[in-house]
């Protein structure tokens, strides 16, 4: 009896065991893992590869006048504010001047 409860326990630890994941099961890949990854995936994907996004490692600066060029030049819809910010932040942060030293 004690076998089959053990058993059980290990059953039900497995069954709600999240596993990690991997490089290529990152679903936003192949952006770089961080918090905005999302928000940056879905405004970028919409319109270009996302190797556009990853070549580039600009300053926070240059991020935020590309993003004024996408909606000036090639009609990019404005981003909300606060959608703007978290997306700025995940470019300066994982895709910034200093990244490509990491």
């Amino acid at each position: 009896m004690r076998l089959t409860i053990l058993g059980g326990a290990a059953a039900a630890a497995l069954a709600f065991a999240t596993p990690a994941l991997s490089d290529e099961d990152w679903e936003f890949a192949p952006l770089p893992k961080g918090e905005g990854a999302e928000d940056t995936y879905y405004a970028c994907v919409a319109c270009h590869s996302l190797q556009t996004v990853t070549n580039g490692a600009y300053s926070r600066r240059v991020w935020d006048e590309l993003l004024d060029w996408m909606v000036e030049e090639h009609g990019m819809p404005e981003l909300d504010p606060d959608e703007r910010e978290i997306i700025l932040d995940y470019l300066a942060t994982h895709l910034g001047e200093d990244s490509r030293d990491s």
